[in-house]
């Protein structure tokens, strides 16, 4: 089986018991071009999301169905692996402290909110915005327990970041809510074509 079919066959899977089990996860098409291996950081994020959520259901006594799947052998593989980069684990990227793992994981689900806002409302850049180079940008900012953004900050002159700082500012507070106490992000940002996206997470 290729790279690519394993990737579907996979999402599909993880889409299904996330359904059967009332879980709310968005998985995403994707968009990596040409074979790969069938593993990648990114739906590694879904599976463990997954099973943390499988396993508070478990302890609150709610009857779990994994359509007679086993959670090992089937969401517990990912799916695209993009050949030349390699980011750390979620999860562990957010472990910055002694939090609790229930708090950790929240860190992990605003991230993911982040992220899927952004990709949903791209941020483009007009003619004046872009930059003369292409590059990576890193940007910081403070997410308080109600979903609002604080203390933003970046390099003096990174327009980019600039840019996603406005668009940070409009970001819903829904879309953010969800912490029991303030957390402090960590992003890289690049250009792709005219649009700001997010690149990476950070350990800081």
């Amino acid at each position: 089986m290729k790279g690519k079919e394993k990737c579907k066959i996979l999402r599909e899977i993880r889409q299904k018991v996330a359904s059967d089990n009332d879980i709310s996860l968005i998985t995403n098409e994707c968009s990596y071009k040409g074979e790969c291996k069938g593993t990648c950081p990114k739906c590694e994020a879904e599976v463990r999301y997954l099973e943390r959520e499988l396993e508070r259901k478990r302890r609150m006594g709610q009857f779990i169905t994994i359509a007679g799947l086993a959670i090992s052998s089937t969401i517990g593989m990912a799916s695209c692996e993009v050949e030349g980069e390699e980011e750390p684990m979620p999860m562990e990227r957010f472990h910055t402290d002694d939090a609790p793992e229930r708090e950790v994981a929240r860190r992990e689900v605003v991230y993911r909110n982040l992220y899927s806002y952004a990709e949903n409302h791209p941020v483009t850049l007009s003619e004046t915005q872009k930059p003369d180079s292409a590059g990576y940008y890193h940007i910081s900012f403070t997410v308080t327990p109600e979903g609002n953004t604080k203390e933003i900050t970046y390099n003096e002159g990174d327009v980019l970041a600039a840019v996603f700082e406005t668009f940070l500012k409009e970001v819903p507070q829904e879309t953010l809510k969800g912490l029991t106490k303030e957390y402090r992000y960590n992003i890289v940002l690049h250009m792709k074509e005219d649009k700001v996206v997010i690149f990476d997470y950070l350990y800081w």
